[in-house]
């Protein structure tokens, strides 16, 4: 089997299948039964959650994982783990504690880098602030590190074009569209000129759409 990952329009059953295969020929039996403990993990941590297309959120940090393979081939089964629990930290009950105790301590810092912790009484301004000081401190760390966030980024991108155009969701696109080219870009010139050059593309489309001509929502 195999996937595209410049669509978004996969079930949950082929990203599955296609990431056991990805698994079982990139990694020995003891790494891949690792991660594959990990996607148990990040499965039952966001089975309730949905994306803004409607798809199940669990397809997102696959992707990730996915994207992080083909286009880095020297990533390890541990990065792999922490793309697939990018997320747990910042959206579910899961607790670094947890992910340090089933995959190590460098899988914990990996996830753990890349979350931004929202605050219960968080205003808009602080919001911005706070996801600029994420962004400087992710662009000085591990390639590593770097990489997973370029890649989370990419994937939204790409699937941003997937969101009913009557959802609400919509009208932050120009807001993201700014993020993307103040932190994003820049981020994935550093890290991966592919997923730089991907995400141009898909910055030029959506500017082509008048995206960023339309009033910015924070």
């Amino acid at each position: 089997m195999d996937i595209d990952l410049y669509r978004c329009d996969y079930t949950l059953d082929d990203i599955t299948e296609y990431l056991h295969e990805v698994v079982k020929n990139k990694y020995n039996n003891t790494d891949a039964l690792h991660i594959f403990e990990a996607l148990a993990l990040a499965r039952y941590a966001h089975k309730k959650q949905f994306r803004s297309d409607n798809v199940p959120f669990i397809i997102h940090p696959m992707r990730v994982a996915l994207m992080l393979v083909h286009f880095d081939r020297n990533i390890t089964s541990k990065v792999f783990i922490a793309a697939l629990l990018h997320d747990v930290l910042e959206d579910t009950s899961i607790t670094e504690q947890e992910i340090e105790e089933k995959f190590g301590k460098y899988v914990a810092r990996l996830v753990q880098s890349v979350t931004r912790h929202h605050k219960k009484t968080e205003g808009l301004q602080e919001k911005q602030a706070d996801k600029r000081q994420n962004w400087e401190e992710i662009i000085l760390d591990d390639h590593e590190v770097r990489a997973i966030k370029t890649f989370e980024d990419l994937d939204n991108m790409i699937c941003w074009r997937t969101i009913p155009p009557k959802n609400p969701v919509q009208k932050k696109i120009p807001r993201w569209l700014e993020e993307v080219r103040e932190m994003s870009l820049p981020l994935a010139h550093a890290t991966n000129l592919q997923a730089y050059k991907i995400m141009q593309q898909e910055y030029k489309y959506y500017v082509a759409q008048d995206y960023a001509a339309r009033p910015i929502i924070l």
